[in-house]
């Protein structure tokens, strides 16, 4: 199976994107074959459609289409073709040595080559030769479109290694984008959490302003599911410039803020409905009623003790009736799942009015989540709902 990805690589990728005599050559060799079937870059491209057809269907190559191929190269003595099906059968012959050298060959005829530099990219960094294949790694990054995404889970695994900090901090000052998937790797593992921010260094806290890297908030999500929820929550303050953050709900006001999840809100959307901030320091929700949606949510470090929470509601519905509201805010123990508080928006007297709700946070809950969603009902109606003033207050004994 080595053999056959190697060479789905080495053909069919190949075949798209050589400059070959004729357009046609790329996009339709067999038709390129029956105005030209002479020329020799015809015949390689018809070869490496052939074997890219056998590699997709999971069968190696055909002794005659790697005859073609050869022939051809021997009237194109420039072509890279012949080279990297060549230097794929030796690495799957475990021929270390001899595909080096034909990949450097392929590399060396067309320094553009894309399946030349992936080929050597990942035969050195697979070999503990990580200098060179890093700098095979940002030729390909820069000659392709997504050219990372195939070394990622090799540079992640490099990243392991002890000597790869320094360099590996070197490539990703010249490549953020490379930096943020490599980490993004990384970040589904907590294990990962050292490793990560020394390979992050002084760059955490220092993103685009209100938008987290993606890396950060896989990080924060894999390390609260491990239940390392304190050196999350020491993550978050760094990422989000703060020093501490006051105890109960995190931004209350709703604003935007340089802060990511889970220790600031989530908003939903979908065909549920949508929620979305407003100038004036409140929520605003449209919930169809059609379907069950989650509307807003954050991670709570509350201690142990009694609580309530307090918020202003202003309610418009399509039902006339005094049908309660199919929202609902809930407080929820993040690794038992047990509902603290189930406190449903309900009916509004006139316009507006405010809603609350007591709860107790037991011991052993040391993370809670609150959550606004939505459930539907029988007969739904959309309603649109403002939430300000939203407070949580602690209750004295």
């Amino acid at each position: 199976m080595l053999l056959v990805a190697a060479l789905a690589l080495a053909g069919g990728f190949q075949v798209v994107r050589s400059a070959v005599v004729q357009h046609m050559v790329a996009t339709r060799p067999d038709v390129a074959a029956s105005l030209w079937p002479s020329h020799p870059r015809v015949e390689i491209a018809v070869a490496m459609a052939e074997i890219g057809q056998a590699a997709n269907v999971g069968q190696a190559p055909t002794a005659a289409s790697v005859a073609r191929s050869m022939a051809a190269a021997r009237r194109a003595p420039l072509a890279v073709e012949p080279f990297l099906i060549r230097g794929a059968i030796a690495q799957s012959e475990k021929r270390a040595d001899l595909a080096e050298q034909l990949f450097v060959e392929a590399a060396r005829r067309d320094p553009r080559s894309t399946a030349a530099r992936y080929f050597l990219s990942q035969l050195y960094l697979t070999s503990g030769r990580p200098g060179e294949g890093l700098r095979h790694a940002s030729v390909l990054v820069r000659l392709v479109s997504g050219g990372p995404a195939a070394l990622v889970p090799a540079i992640a695994q490099y990243a392991k290694s002890p000597e790869a900090i320094p360099t590996l901090r070197k490539m990703f000052a010249r490549d953020r984008a490379l930096r943020d998937a490599v980490l993004s790797d990384l970040a589904r593992d907590a294990g990962n959490y050292r490793l990560i921010v020394a390979l992050a260094g002084d760059e955490i806290g220092k993103s685009e302003p209100l938008v987290a890297p993606a890396w950060q908030v896989q990080l924060l999500r894999s390390l609260i599911d491990q239940g390392e929820v304190a050196r999350a929550y020491a993550l978050w303050l760094r990422i989000s410039g703060l020093r501490t953050a006051s105890a109960g709900i995190f931004n209350p006001q709703f604003a935007p803020l340089a802060a990511p999840p889970p220790f600031n809100w989530t908003f939903g959307n979908g065909v549920f409905g949508f929620a979305e901030p407003t100038a004036g320091a409140s929520l605003q929700v449209i919930y169809y009623g059609r379907a069950n949606g989650q509307f807003a949510s954050q991670t709570l470090l509350l201690a142990p003790g009694a609580y309530e929470l307090r918020m202003r509601v202003m309610r418009d519905s399509d039902n006339d009736s005094d049908e309660s509201s199919g929202l609902t805010w809930t407080v929820a123990c993040s690794t038992s799942g047990n509902v603290l508080l189930d406190l449903p928006i309900g009916v509004i007297e006139g316009a507006a009015g405010p809603i609350a709700g007591r709860f107790a946070v037991p011991a052993g809950c040391s993370s809670q989540m609150l959550k606004l969603a939505g459930t539907a009902r029988d007969y739904a109606s959309a309603e649109q709902v403002a939430i300000s003033d939203l407070q949580l207050v602690r209750q004295t004994p």
